[in-house]
């Protein structure tokens, strides 16, 4: 059984790809930052994302990238994708 799938925009909010339940799955771009063991986006509004995954983030520490993957709680994002930002 598949989880019912909906897509919406809300220009306020950013890019928002689709919904499943209360989480929102997204494309957002800024700059990674590793903290000891967190991993964070800083994004252009300076605002901080916490991303959870179990790869290593290393090579991305300080660049500027994209990622992708599911919002929770407005501030944590299951990643699902990264690459660097186009120069």
């Amino acid at each position: 059984m598949h989880a019912a799938i909906s897509f919406t925009t809300y220009p306020s909010k950013g890019p928002l790809m689709a919904t499943r339940g209360n989480n929102a799955y997204r494309r957002l771009t800024g700059r990674l930052r590793l903290n000891g063991r967190s991993a964070m986006l800083e994004t252009a509004e300076e605002k901080l994302i916490y991303l959870t995954t179990s790869d290593d983030l290393a090579d991305f520490d300080g660049c500027a990238v994209i990622v992708e993957g599911e919002l929770s709680g407005g501030d944590r994002l299951s990643l699902t994708w990264i690459g660097l930002a186009g120069a």
